[in-house]
């Protein structure tokens, strides 16, 4: 019913968000070359902070009054960084009732924070993995690949071990020049092991373009009809693609979240889109980012892959 009652809002021009990406914090302990906001192309001086746990809790709530369900309490951070995160999966889950979904480099993750990923039902877990080899790996992220690597499989191990369903559990990699040909060894390592093996293409320009630009026509972005994006500080912009907040529609904590959703320069946004033009915001114009890509699916004799422009998903058959 609940599809179905969005579809119905959409068709009456009142979009309402399915999902939400929330920023607790926008600090890392990662330095991935590819990264538009830590990595050596840096494309923003955004302060670094945290969100208090209270803040978080209105806005969640703000959300929920809008008829979300599903976040993702991640943005240009790493999560398991901030010292009240468990605290906050909580809320989500037991207090909230929301659907979460993690993003996670997994260098943070010990067995007490598993166990409560499991016994919350979080709904799935991506580990950025971004190589095979751990020198390849050190060069790409500054980081060790060793407690990665046990992280994601202790993951695997405890929840198949209590038989849950839940979470999806996947391990992402970046492709790049120094990586390249270790994909297909990749994929062999990790796809006995995880649910998906997801082969993400290198996005340049803050990440908006990709290297090899997309063949086919241009459709409007979903992400300005049915994704809320909250920065830590409580700036809400367009996109995740927005690392400068060059977009701030408004402070969640100044003007509620309802109004900036349904804002005149929202609307005004999304219109843009439904008539296939590709600016205003500015940075749209050239962005390849948009959701929805044409796939292929090929069922190999061990694997099914689905390809896109943006990334190869490679499950179990």
């Amino acid at each position: 019913m609940g599809r179905i009652r969005h579809k119905i809002h959409a068709a009456l021009g009142d979009f309402r968000p399915v999902s939400m990406q929330l920023e607790v914090t926008n600090a890392c302990n990662f330095r991935c070359v590819m990264c538009p906001f830590h990595g050596p192309e840096k494309a923003s001086d955004r302060a670094v902070g945290f969100m208090s746990t209270d803040r978080y809790r209105s806005v969640l709530e703000s959300f929920r009054r809008l008829g979300g369900r599903f976040l993702i309490p991640q943005g240009a951070g790493e999560s398991f960084l901030h010292p009240d995160f468990q605290e906050m999966l909580r809320i989500a889950v037991k207090t909230l009732g929301l659907d979460v979904g993690l993003n996670t480099n997994g260098s943070r993750l010990n067995e007490p924070m598993m166990t409560e990923i499991l016994d919350l039902g979080i709904r799935e877990i991506g580990f950025s993995v971004d190589a095979l080899d751990s020198d390849t790996f050190a060069a790409i992220t500054g980081g060790d690949l060793a407690p990665v690597e046990h992280a994601v499989e202790t993951m695997v191990a405890m929840r198949d071990r209590r038989k849950l369903r839940y979470p999806r559990i996947r391990v992402l990699i970046v492709e790049q020049s120094a990586n390249a040909s270790e994909i297909p060894g990749y994929i062999d390592r990790w796809l006995p092991v995880v649910d998906e093996v997801i082969v993400q293409s290198r996005r340049i320009n803050a990440g908006r373009e990709l290297e090899t630009p997309r063949r086919e026509q241009r459709r409007p972005c979903r992400h300005l009809f049915d994704t809320v994006f909250i920065q830590w500080d409580g700036d809400m912009v367009i996109c995740c693609e927005d690392w400068e907040s060059v977009t701030s529609i408004g402070n969640v904590f100044e003007t509620p979240l309802a109004d900036l959703w349904r804002s005149p320069v929202m609307q005004g946004y999304r219109l843009a889109q439904q008539q296939h033009r590709w600016a205003p915001p500015e940075i749209c114009r050239h962005c390849e980012a948009w959701a929805g890509g044409r796939t292929v699916e090929t069922v190999h004799s061990d694997r099914i892959e689905i390809a896109g422009a943006l990334t190869r998903s490679f499950r179990r058959k």
